[in-house]
């Protein structure tokens, strides 16, 4: 069996250490996850319905109307999961329910974190252009969670995020995790 040192030497990729913070559940994140795709899906199908109920009578009205209602579902996506993650440290509605918040990873060797900043949307966009396509299978989502020691899944991966448990007084990361 080889050490964590010999594995280093052989160019293998050292184990990450754990977050020092309480980080959130699959089930706190599954809820905020229903909340915030929920408002997302309850505005898009509002604005399919208006637009079949408009095509039925003005019909050249239907791609203009097509494209318009693809906007707002688009922008109501770019609003939830990037603007207001990016303007209120880190939380969505969802996860303001939640008492939990996505924070960055700052040293990846110490996975020390930090919260979110100016100069953050693009990797907050794409955590939610690879989580939106991730979503789309639950299972797969549940499956990276509980199985990464750090609970992350596969978008938190790629932009270096984890999702942690907050006081919901001060926003600040929990030491240990609630009860």
């Amino acid at each position: 069996m080889s050490t964590k040192a010999e594995k280093a030497e052989k160019g293998a990729k050292p184990e990450k250490p754990d977050v020092i913070v309480a980080l959130a559940t699959f089930n706190e994140r599954l809820v905020a996850g229903l909340v915030d795709y929920g408002i997302i899906w309850a505005i898009y199908i509002i604005a399919i319905i208006f637009y079949a109920v408009v095509t039925i009578f003005i019909t050249w009205l239907g791609v203009i109307l097509g494209l318009l209602m693809t906007g707002i579902g688009i922008g109501a996506a770019f609003y939830i999961l990037v603007w207001m993650p990016y303007k209120n440290n880190g939380q969505t509605i969802g996860k303001k329910m939640q008492n939990i918040k996505i924070m960055f990873i700052k040293d990846e060797a110490k996975w020390t974190l930090r919260p979110v900043e100016e100069g953050d949307m693009t990797q907050l966009l794409l955590r939610a252009i690879i989580g939106g396509i991730e979503a789309q299978i639950v299972i797969l989502v549940w499956y990276f969670i509980t199985n990464d020691k750090n609970r992350q899944r596969f978008a938190d991966q790629i932009a270096k995020t984890v999702v942690v448990q907050c006081d919901p007084e001060t926003k600040e990361p929990l030491k240990k995790p609630r009860e």
